[in-house]
């Protein structure tokens, strides 16, 4: 998995947290999670996914603050958050 470059898990009804070991996917360019229940907070290991270009998680049941580690995300040219509990 650490070569994966496009991960598209939008629209399943997942309802897990999203695990720290996320962050070890350094190769990932796109990310959809959108339309789940995913709960809890984004782990601030996702501030580790460099190359992330679009990250997707709107539409979730995500908490908390949004982690600063996320302006490590320097390629990052799309977020979309919103419909979720997040503050910061």
């Amino acid at each position: 998995l650490n070569q994966l470059e496009s991960m598209q898990i939008n629209d399943n009804y997942l309802n897990d947290a999203i695990p720290s070991q996320i962050g070890k996917l350094v190769k990932l360019r796109l990310l959809h999670g959108g339309n789940n229940l995913l709960p809890g907070t984004i782990p601030s290991q996702i501030g580790n996914m460099v190359g992330l270009e679009i990250l997707n998680l709107m539409n979730n049941r995500l908490t908390g603050s949004i982690s600063s580690h996320m302006g490590n995300l320097v390629q990052l040219e799309e977020l979309s958050l919103d419909r979720n509990n997040l503050h910061g």
